[in-house]
């Protein structure tokens, strides 16, 4: 075998590997994470602060990603509208939700705040049948009880962990 046809072999692979991806990408609806572009457009970081405000725990700068994008389908005045919550915010030099919560006007802004607190923990935005979910292990609910609850898989040891481990006590039972 000639070595230059072994780096075209190589070559075709991945071209045809890319496009097995992107084509079943494309037929089952999956989408690809949110990239680093997203990162660099100012409703982002905004949103991102907004929501750090909203919900006091750490949160996933990609799930935020994908939120703001389907936030900002759902709402053409999205920036503003953070913008405008965060102002409140500022004014009131929150640190937490509770700082300024109740400035926020009833209506718009508020309805957008409640459903921002909503996102993070139930991991889509409303819940209708037809919600798209933009997280499932990182939506905050799961976090919250991910030590005492198993995501409902057939590997019990964990989300695609399929090893049995022996199931040995923290302490040694006491014998009485």
């Amino acid at each position: 075998m000639n070595p230059k046809d072994g780096v075209q072999s190589q070559s075709r692979r991945n071209f045809l590997r890319a496009g097995a991806i992107l084509g079943a990408d494309s037929l089952l609806g999956v989408s690809l994470p949110v990239s680093a572009a997203l990162a660099n457009e100012p409703g982002v970081a905004s949103f991102m602060k907004l929501s750090r405000l909203l919900v006091n725990h750490h949160l996933d700068e990609g799930v935020g990603q994908r939120m703001w994008v389907l936030l900002k389908d759902k709402h053409s005045n999205l920036n503003q509208n953070v913008a405008d919550i965060l102002k409140i915010a500022t004014q009131k030099q929150a640190k937490i939700v509770e700082d300024f919560f109740a400035d926020i006007p009833v209506g718009e802004l508020q309805d957008l705040a409640y459903q921002i607190i909503f996102g993070w923990y139930a991991g889509c935005l409303d819940t209708s049948a037809q919600a798209e979910s933009f997280a499932f292990e990182q939506a905050l609910t799961f976090q919250n009880t991910a030590d005492v609850i198993t995501i409902p898989s057939y590997g019990v040891s964990g989300p695609n962990d399929w090893a049995d481990r022996p199931n040995v006590p923290v302490l040694p039972l006491r014998k009485f």
